[in-house]
């Protein structure tokens, strides 16, 4: 199962919540939509609230906006006292290379207006697969993503990889580790080394080890 398919130590949907929680930017919550018992206790314990997404939300040929109306609608029903929020952020099960920055970019270009969507895209203006912010009204009222007033945030290369085959996940696993050590000052440990006259160094928090 891909949403909760360990990726670098962890079932990589805890990567999109966490980085959601981190943001401070939903007010109401992170939600995960899913009709899963394995997928909903991961992200129960990661912190997430859960809607229990409807059979027919869960086909394959379903897509992402259809899946937020439906939980916009069913947290805020017309005609009652539940006031729909403004905006609105769909975020992929499987986007490890996304960051708070990318999430507070996407907010602002969305709250400039006037665009119904934001999302992320690569260099070569393909969608990055990560997530997308709109108004609230244009999930419910079914605006299409591809609007013409639809606002892009670029993303560089090395944060770009939409997963969707093996070969993809393998790539996203490089360029985390990539990205990660990147950033790590590197607490380097002497391992040990088959042979003993070699001093073999690790980080013990990205795992990087330096030329020998």
């Amino acid at each position: 199962m891909k949403n909760i398919r360990f990726f670098h130590g962890k079932p990589i949907l805890l990567y999109s919540i966490e980085t959601a929680l981190k943001s401070g930017l939903f007010d109401a919550g992170v939600w995960v939509s899913t009709e899963d018992p394995a997928i909903a206790r991961v992200a129960w314990a990661a912190g997430a609230k859960l809607h229990p997404r409807q059979k027919a939300l869960a086909e394959n040929h379903v897509g992402t906006q259809e899946v937020t109306r439906a939980v916009l609608l069913e947290l805020y029903p017309p005609r009652t006292d539940y006031k729909m929020p403004v905006l609105a952020c769909c975020i992929y099960a499987t986007a490890p290379l996304m960051t708070v920055e990318d999430l507070r970019a996407g907010l602002e270009l969305v709250a400039e207006g006037p665009t119904p969507y934001a999302y992320s895209v690569g260099p070569d203006g393909k969608d990055a697969g990560q997530w997308y912010w709109g108004l609230s009204s244009a999930f419910v009222d079914e605006v299409p993503l591809d609007h013409p007033h639809t606002k892009h945030l670029t993303i560089a290369e090395h944060r770009v990889c939409d997963i969707n085959t093996y070969e993809d996940w393998e790539r996203a696993e490089r360029l985390y580790r990539d990205m990660r050590q990147a950033a790590c000052q590197h607490n380097l440990q002497v391992v040990p080394n088959a042979i003993p006259e070699m001093v073999h160094l690790r980080c013990t928090s990205c795992g990087f080890s330096p030329p020998t």
